[in-house]
């Protein structure tokens, strides 16, 4: 077994990331600033360990952070808090071709001019990240299901970069991907009651 490596920003992107998504799961407003330190931190962790696409990613989850604060408070009717709802089978459609879209324009970009490692699939996941992250900030329940598919990836990814930490910390994100589903599976469901 290789030996394990301690990283600081990963170390506080792993603590403040937890946190994050513990808080989005129970649809609690803080999630967006302990997101952003968890953003800050990752940023320079993927610089270093070359994956561009992530680090890229960082950057939007900043601007989603400001923006999801705003909509979870005041995106709803009237300015009033955003509820959680479903999309469209057109807007469903509309996202998977995003993140395909994506995937090929960042994939050819990182593969011919840069020294990323796993362009492509680097690419297909930052692309289907960027989807996932738009639909948690307007509280599209969907946002689940597509983080869960994302973060089974992103285990393998992160363990192959011997990113332990950050690779255990995504494992623990399936869980949680599970459980804000069907959290906000049930407040849909109250809502239409």
């Amino acid at each position: 077994m290789p030996e394990l490596e301690l990283n600081y920003f990963e170390i506080i992107g792993v603590i403040s990331g937890l946190l994050g998504v513990w808080l989005a799961v129970r649809q609690n407003v803080w999630t967006w600033p302990v997101g952003l330190i968890s953003v800050l931190a990752y940023t320079v962790f993927f610089y270093q360990i070359k994956l561009y696409a992530d680090m890229g990613l960082q950057i939007f989850y900043a601007g989603s952070a400001i923006y999801g604060w705003y909509e979870w408070l005041r995106g709803g009717k009237n300015h009033t808090e955003l509820p959680v709802s479903k999309l469209s089978s057109k807007a469903r459609i509309l996202v998977v071709l995003g993140g395909a879209i994506g995937t090929v324009a960042l994939g050819a970009y990182f593969q011919n001019f840069t020294d990323a490692h796993y362009p492509v699939l680097d690419s297909g996941l930052a692309a289907y990240s960027l989807m996932g992250q738009f639909l948690l900030t307007r509280k599209k329940i969907e946002n689940w299901i597509l983080w869960f598919v994302v973060d089974v990836v992103y285990v393998w990814l992160y363990f192959q970069k011997e990113a332990y930490l950050t690779a255990s910390l995504y494992f623990v994100f399936l869980g949680m991907a599970i459980q804000g589903f069907l959290r906000w599976r049930r407040e849909l469901k109250s809502q239409t009651a």
